[in-house]
């Protein structure tokens, strides 16, 4: 049975006309065309093959080993092959098998992200800060109580260039072969790399029987990667470094967020005692439970090796 169905709404015109029925929106799915056996099935339906799988899974990995050393021309053709809209399907699906969730992931690094990334990494040992109006304000301490701030939060500069993305073309001149990455909505694609991080840490445990792509490794690992790799590019503002360490360990990065917890506590036993008096009730305190972050659960080692690198990248 499939997860989702259309919305089909059906009324009667009259006795002449009958009945009409329209579909107001459009159901969104993704098939795997199979030219030997001149069919098509949809890509959810390969965890029941898994020799389609993974041959499927192993193109992909073909598909990002040839966009490898900023093979830009490459990735401009591929795009023609797998467009945005396949790795968004992809990488939202949550029913989607562990490899070819695995493999999506990758290709959308590889094709998109791979080369502004490198591009930042090789600027990585220079120690030349550009004097601005704009870094005479950055400060040992981010304010005057002296307590360190956050990683990777706070103003700051550095020479890295910016990366730059032109539109995909699949009729390329020789003077063509230098061309940007394959353009990619950066803001879209943030939005959603935090939101299932966010999804998979609060639906992370012991008592989740069937996590995403199977596994805990296909649910965490490759959101680390493409976290790690917009660090490095430099999308994410502030408040979004936050929510990642927040995610990360809310015991060790949380401090700053203690006082506004605590007001906003006290608020809403005030707001209870308010509400208990009116009523001529006593007032009963709720006590909240600390929500684990990604480091006080259980990990595999794929996983811990990602969160590893994901705290490195943070001295970038």
């Amino acid at each position: 049975m499939p997860n989702s169905f259309l919305k089909v709404e059906s009324e009667r015109v009259s006795d002449r006309h009958g009945w009409v029925v329209h579909c107001l929106e459009s159901l969104q799915m993704m098939a795997l065309h199979i030219p030997e056996e001149s069919r098509c099935i949809d890509i959810l339906e390969l965890c029941e093959q898994e020799d389609l799988m993974r041959f499927h899974y192993h193109t992909l990995k073909l598909y990002s080993s040839v966009c490898a050393l900023g093979n830009n021309r490459v990735a401009y053709a591929l795009c023609s092959h797998v467009d945005l809209s396949q790795l968004f399907y992809t990488i939202d699906n949550q029913y989607l098998p562990g490899l070819l969730r695995s493999g999506f992931y990758d290709l959308l690094i590889s094709i998109h992200l791979e080369y502004p990334k490198e591009a930042k990494l090789m600027m990585n040992n220079e120690f030349i800060i550009p004097i601005t109006d704009e870094t005479r304000k950055i400060k040992l301490f981010p304010d005057e109580k002296k307590k360190h701030g956050l990683p990777g939060v706070g103003l700051s500069t550095c020479l890295k260039p910016d990366f730059k993305f032109s539109t995909p073309c699949f009729i390329l001149s020789n003077e063509d072969h230098q061309k940007p990455s394959p353009e990619i909505p950066l803001d879209i694609l943030k939005f959603k790399a935090i939101s299932m991080l966010t999804e998979a840490v609060y639906c992370s445990g012991t008592h989740i029987r069937d996590p995403v792509g199977g596994k805990v490794e296909f649910q965490f690992v490759p959101v680390l990667k493409l976290i790690g790799t917009l660090l490095i590019m430099g999308v994410f503002d502030d408040d979004d470094v936050k929510q990642i360490l927040l995610l990360i360990d809310p015991c060790v990065f949380g401090e700053p967020m203690e006082e506004v917890m605590e007001r906003a506590d006290k608020e809403d036993v005030t707001q209870i005692e308010e509400k208990a008096v009116e009523a001529g009730e006593k007032a009963i305190k709720e006590t909240r439970t600390p929500i684990k972050g990604l480091l006080q659960t259980r990990l595999p080692e794929s996983v811990k090796l990602q969160v590893i690198i994901l705290k490195q990248i943070h001295k970038y």
